[in-house]
């Protein structure tokens, strides 16, 4: 049975992004504002599949934008479905470069917000890995407290679950890459 890309997910995403059960969601972002200059390699359009996905399961497409102030702008596009747009932007935890990440809606409502762990496997193979609500359970919501706990764990098998991998796309117009 073919499962949907999003059934039961909420984006963050990071781009974004998209986020399944068990992820932690929180009131605040780990840093008030953006502190941390855009990271250019996670920018441009991702094709991305879930960890786990069946083997009929199809790509959604994820595309990272430099936006203001220090933040992306990113769109999140399943199929036939109109694209989740997200914002978001990175604060350093430890040794880890999180992206704290939330949904915003046409009417300018805003989502929780979701953190979210970009890792570059190479230069075109990214990694989306999300904060585990079961790490965090028991941690008063500030943001503060909520920083203090990630960065306890930052080192943790325990800390991320694993979300999604993604490929860059190639963009419109540009050659493909000599192999």
């Amino acid at each position: 049975m073919r499962r949907p890309l999003l059934d039961g997910v909420r984006v963050m995403a990071v781009i974004a992004m998209a986020l399944t059960g068990g992820c932690y969601e929180s009131d605040v972002p780990l840093d008030p504002a953006p502190g941390l200059e855009v990271e250019t390699a996670w920018l441009g359009t991702w094709r991305c599949l879930p960890f786990n996905a069946d083997a009929d399961e199809h790509p959604a497409t994820i595309v990272a934008k430099r936006a203001a102030d220090k933040r992306y702008d990113v769109t999140w596009h399943e199929g036939e479905k109109p694209p989740d747009r997200y914002e978001a932007f990175a604060s350093a935890v430890g040794e880890a470069r999180l992206l704290n990440v939330r949904e915003v809606k046409a009417d300018g409502a805003t989502g929780k917000w979701v953190f979210l762990r970009p890792t570059l496997l190479r230069p075109d193979v990214l990694q989306l890995q999300i904060v585990n609500e079961g790490a965090l359970k028991g941690v008063e919501g500030s943001a503060p407290a909520v920083r203090a706990a990630i960065e306890r764990q930052v080192a943790s098998a325990t800390l991320f679950i694993d979300f999604c991998a993604c490929v860059r796309a190639k963009e419109s117009g540009e050659p493909a890459p000599e192999r």
